[in-house]
């Protein structure tokens, strides 16, 4: 019994310290374009016009490290043979709930009858009054889009030929961006190159070994 409960404390302590991920993988089938194999290089560009530049570098570099652990190496813009762009925002909203309040038990006395004919008198507790207050919270929903295109069709000024396209998302109280976007990272990487046919919710913790490789070095290399 007291393993049971220890297991069923553990479930809830770590799935407290989980964030819920919300990705979708898309590839391009109709042109007979395989996912990006691996070993196949990359360049991963930034935004140019980015609000925050600094922070854009920052993601900039772990998507490159994350490459690098999923097997696909860098490589300049003219020698890669895939172009990785992203874009990421966040954006509030609000939580409509319900909290339950209640209210400490009371004392009543009431006649009961003694046995010998008579009444006496004994105290009960009665249960407080439960009431149900409705509450409000403030939330936020931070949203990662990779995208892999064929940098062969960039080159030669063909149509841009989009090969994968990644999207995450992932919604609570952390308003947080630039240390949420490892788990948005970590989603999506989970799935890169894949088409997974539908939104897929995962669970990810500090201990995704993802997480753990952006967070073991956080400086960004001088260019």
């Amino acid at each position: 019994m007291r393993k049971v409960l220890l297991l069923i404390v553990l479930i809830i302590v770590f799935s407290g310290c989980a964030v819920n991920i919300r990705t979708t993988g898309f590839l391009d089938r109709s042109g007979g374009e395989p996912a990006p194999p691996k070993g196949a290089p990359f360049a991963v560009l930034e935004n140019g016009q980015a609000p925050n530049p600094i922070l854009d570098r920052e993601i900039r570099y772990k998507i490159e490290k994350l490459l690098l652990r999923h097997g696909y190496p860098i490589a300049a813009q003219n020698q890669a043979r895939y172009i990785l762009t992203f874009a990421y925002n966040i954006s509030p909203g609000l939580r409509l709930g319900t909290t339950t309040l209640y209210s400490p038990p009371q004392s009543q006395i009431i006649p009961v009858p003694d046995g010998k004919g008579g009444t006496t008198f004994t105290t009960v507790m009665t249960p407080g009054a439960t009431s149900y207050v409705p509450s409000v919270t403030g939330i936020f929903t931070k949203h990662l889009t990779l995208k892999v295109t064929d940098a062969q069709s960039l080159r030669t000024g063909r149509k841009e030929k989009v090969v994968w396209m990644g999207d995450t998302l992932s919604t609570d109280e952390s308003s947080d961006l630039r240390y949420d976007i490892d788990y948005l990272l970590a989603g999506t990487f989970g799935y890169f190159g894949r088409d997974t046919g539908q939104q897929i919710s995962v669970n990810i913790g500090k201990d995704n070994p993802d997480v753990k490789a952006l967070r073991t070095e956080t400086a960004v290399p001088a260019e």
